[in-house]
């Protein structure tokens, strides 16, 4: 059968479980699926398989993965493996207490990675959740979007999930985030929007259609407003982001250059050229949005970033930094 299969996952195991559902023998199913001597839970390729099933087929499956975990001793080494069967067979026959223990379970996920590149758990817990019209914690939906975005899932597997995940807005955990999502609340329009346009800012350069939209988002608000309140967050961020080196969550990346390129469009201030140039003092590890800052203050109007650029030149030691703030000066 022509499957999207996780990477790690056997074809030949899909087509087997294929088979059996085509055929209808659940019973040799569910043993198929319960009595396996590895620990690795089922890929994308046979939870497809499952979610496919007609309901009534589902139900049955369930009860006997139900049937099974209640028979069958704690330290029988099935693991967790009836809880992510029940998760792919789930949908429209949910039970609240599946729920809470996916739910649980993949908060122990969240506590415990930064980001998941094997553990197809991850994403049939999250989607039977969704199914069951159930919210997804916010830490997990951080997980979920760094986990998409640094390994190879297919897309098939992670859109289902992402698509209906639009809250919160940046994935806290980092200081900056958190406070920025602490804010939005009580700021009102037109921050909300602000913020999904920063988000969608490339980390290399804005284009024009980029900075007209900034400035027509921030004109009903007025510079000095705009300074006061994006300056904590950029300030908080210059001492670097969530992971355990001080690199930034790449999921709100792209908002801190957003935010970057919007410092480098208002009218000249002493503060705001600071500001940046912590971004690129500061920041514990190099990364692209170093580059960001560099090139935001190369092109504050009146080349009034130009004395910030010079004085990193004579304090940055990162070679690569360096150069940025070399062909910034020449330009």
């Amino acid at each position: 059968m022509d499957l999207v299969t996780s990477p790690w996952e056997s074809a030949a195991r899909v087509d087997y479980i294929w088979e059996l559902a085509s055929k209808g023998d659940l019973a040799e199913l569910s043993r198929a699926l319960l009595l396996v001597k590895d620990s690795w839970h089922e890929g994308f390729g046979v939870t497809t398989v499952l979610r496919g099933l007609p309901e009534t087929d589902r139900i049955a499956l369930a009860q006997s993965f139900v049937k099974h975990a209640a028979t069958t001793p704690a330290d029988g080494g099935v693991g967790n493996r009836e809880l992510v069967l029940l998760a792919a067979v789930s949908r429209d026959i949910v039970d609240a207490d599946w729920c809470e223990a996916w739910e649980a379970l993949l908060m122990e996920m969240a506590d415990q990675f930064w980001s998941c590149g094997i553990s197809d758990e991850l994403w049939t817990y999250s989607q039977a959740l969704l199914d069951a019209g159930r919210h997804v914690p916010e830490a997990v939906v951080a997980l979920l979007r760094r986990s998409a975005l640094e390994h190879a899932w297919p897309t098939e597997c992670v859109t289902p999930v992402l698509d209906r995940l639009r809250h919160p807005v940046l994935n806290p955990g980092e200081p900056w985030a958190d406070a920025l999502l602490t804010d939005l609340p009580s700021l009102g329009e037109p921050w909300p929007d602000i913020i999904d346009h920063a988000l969608l800012a490339p980390m290399a350069r804005p284009t024009r259609a980029w900075d007209r939209g900034a400035l027509a988002l921030i004109a009903p608000i007025g510079t000095k407003e705009i300074r006061q309140t994006v300056t904590p967050w950029l300030d908080l961020a210059a001492s670097g982001g969530g992971r355990w080196d001080g690199g930034y969550d790449p999921y709100n990346l792209p908002a801190l250059a957003g935010l970057t390129w919007l410092f480098s469009l208002l009218p000249p201030h002493p503060v705001s050229i600071r500001t940046l140039g912590d971004l690129v003092e500061r920041a514990p590890v190099r990364t692209p949005l170093t580059g960001t800052a560099v090139r935001a203050l190369a092109r504050v109007p009146q080349q009034a970033g130009r004395f910030e650029l010079e004085r990193l030149s004579g304090r940055v030691r990162h070679k690569m930094t360096q150069r940025q703030i070399r062909k910034a000066l020449d330009a």
